[in-house]
């Protein structure tokens, strides 16, 4: 007798391998940093060298260094590394959601330095960097809110 087929096909590649029971699994892997959806085409975002020039490239190299020696789901502390789940909404940032990003994806950030902080999405023990964003564009405090407030 064949083996039944499953047809149902997973959203996507996050849906497929993270849901919120894996949070709270133990898994020994350890953090691993992916930079394959970071883009650095918007206003607010920043590429490397720019990072190299202000002196935050070495910066967040040392903190991604300190992440790496224990499993990523360990580490969420909400106040250096914080998990989003969600995109913020359009007058909470100053980015655009990237197209290259699954739309279920679960954001989260990573503080740098100052204002400075990377922000990605994490499937199991991967985060996956999408911006570079040393003022701190992607969550606007409520004070940036009414500063740079969209045109919609």
């Amino acid at each position: 007798m064949l083996p039944k087929i499953n047809k149902k096909k997973p959203n996507s590649l996050i849906a497929s391998n993270f849901s919120d029971k894996t949070i709270g699994q133990e898994n020994d892997e350890n953090f691993k940093v992916s930079f394959q959806y970071l883009d650095t085409t918007q206003k607010y975002g920043s590429g490397f060298k720019d990072w190299q020039e202000c002196g935050l490239l070495s910066k967040m190299m040392e903190t991604l260094h300190g992440y790496s020696h224990k499993a990523l789901t360990k580490q969420f502390d909400g106040d250096k590394f914080a998990l989003y789940r969600g995109f913020p909404k359009d007058d909470e940032t100053m980015f655009n959601y990237p197209s290259t990003v699954p739309q279920d994806a679960h954001w989260a950030r990573i503080h740098i330095t100052g204002r400075a902080v990377i922000i990605g999405h994490i499937v199991g023990n991967t985060f996956y960097v999408v911006f570079l964003d040393k003022t701190h564009k992607f969550w606007l405090t409520e004070k940036d809110k009414e500063r740079f407030k969209k045109n919609h």
